[in-house]
């Protein structure tokens, strides 16, 4: 069945030569006014339905957060800059991890529509590969998105606005807050292998405004036991326009994973 097939990931790959990597610094992540002007996206939050799918796919160097929750979004990324980085989409399914004294959230997998941000989500440790087709269409009662791979689909959300179901704790922390990623993304370099544990994260660099509109998703797709299939979830779509760019906020090599109890 799709609900116990693998998570696809990009495997290791080697990080590119320092001028490379500076290149990719220029062109992709230090911008003045901003990398990324404009976005929809589409995020949820949950309880794993498979704790021991989540374990499986955390890495070594990542400890397991006392509330397990899985993020899984859609992302249109209308306006980023600068050339030759143009409009792309983006999905990703995330998990809540520890490093050290601090909780984030370790990708699995992010899949992207374009050569040039999986190659900077690459330089960044993100586990991104090209997939054909990922769309995010806003409707006049919500929104519908979906990503399809060669042979399969990965994931749809069929998101309709209106009241959520209840949310508590982590679940309703995140359900509130006006950015799809206020937290910490942790990232392991070489991508997917490590041992480095890298800390990224979007920073606003230009005034910038978000707009939520809260409703219910119901959401499929083929990821290892880790998306609850068909069932009704809490999440909001996201407006954003303003200038932010992703920061590199440290590598955690040398901080020891912090296990802790799953409630």
């Amino acid at each position: 069945p799709a609900a116990q097939a693998s998570v696809r990931t990009p495997g290791s790959h080697p990080s590119p030569p320092a001028a490379m990597r500076r290149l990719l610094d220029w062109l992709l992540y230090a911008q003045r006014g901003g990398q990324v002007r404009h976005l929809v996206g589409l995020p949820t939050h949950y309880a794993p339905p498979d704790v021991a799918a989540y374990r499986r796919y955390l890495p070594r160097a990542l400890g397991m957060p006392a509330r397990p929750v899985v993020k899984v979004f859609l992302i249109d990324y209308r306006e980023v800059v600068p050339w030759p980085l143009v409009r792309y989409q983006e999905w990703s399914l995330l998990l809540r991890a520890v490093h050290g004294n601090a909780e984030g959230w370790y990708p699995v997998t992010m899949p992207v529509t374009t050569w040039v941000a999986r190659q900077g989500g690459h330089h960044l440790g993100f586990p991104k590969y090209v997939t054909p087709t990922i769309g995010l269409v806003e409707t006049p009662d919500g929104a519908r998105g979906h990503a399809i791979a060669p042979g399969r689909i990965e994931v749809t959300m069929d998101f309709r606005l209106g009241p959520p179901p209840p949310a508590q704790g982590v679940e309703r922390r995140l359900l509130e807050a006006d950015s799809i990623l206020p937290d910490d993304l942790l990232t392991l370099k070489p991508v997917g292998k490590g041992p480095a544990a890298n800390r990224v994260r979007f920073v606003d660099v230009v005034p910038s405004r978000w707009e939520r509109s809260p409703g219910v998703v119901t959401i499929r797709g083929d990821a290892g036991g880790l998306i609850p299939q068909g069932t009704a979830l809490a999440a909001s779509l996201h407006r954003y326009r303003g200038g932010m760019n992703l920061v590199e906020t440290g590598d955690t090599r040398a901080a020891p994973p912090r296990r802790t109890p799953a409630a």
